[in-house]
């Protein structure tokens, strides 16, 4: 595809195993897993397990593919990489607030806090913040 680089992070079949990389293969195989590979996680201390998982090559069969993008590509893609979406709330803990506005410890903290405007139709406009944790007051 144009516009994106990635890995394939995780895909799915309609039966609902998980493709494992490394495994080059289209169809579906039964590994004896143990703790450290993908597609299983471990109960009790040293314990492996058969699981059926599906091989790594992509074909018709898959009805799902995941991807993450690593970088981006020379075009946009509409929708997904065109548009930048603003984080709806700012940090709570105080240590976070001085590390985003490159604040020294002596600085209040109080007024650099992200507030959220409310507004209601016929209603003064108010905002709302949250509590600030961590914060040591002189």
């Amino acid at each position: 595809m144009e516009g994106l680089c990635g890995p394939n992070q995780w895909r799915e079949r309609q039966q609902g195993f998980p493709m494992k990389q490394g495994v080059l293969t289209h169809g579906q195989i039964r590994l004896l897993l143990s703790k450290g590979h993908s597609c299983y996680r471990p109960r009790k201390t040293g314990e492996r397990k058969r699981k059926s998982v599906r091989g790594c090559i992509v074909d018709a069969t898959l009805s799902v593919l995941n991807l993450v993008i690593v970088k981006k590509g020379e075009k946009d893609i509409p929708g997904l990489t065109d548009t930048t979406v603003p984080r709806r709330l700012g940090p709570k803990r105080a240590s976070r607030i001085r590390k985003l506005f490159n604040l020294s410890k002596e600085d209040d903290v109080r007024q650099y806090v992200v507030r959220k405007p409310l507004n209601k139709d016929g209603k003064k406009p108010r905002t709302k913040a949250p509590k600030i944790q961590r914060l040591v007051t002189p």
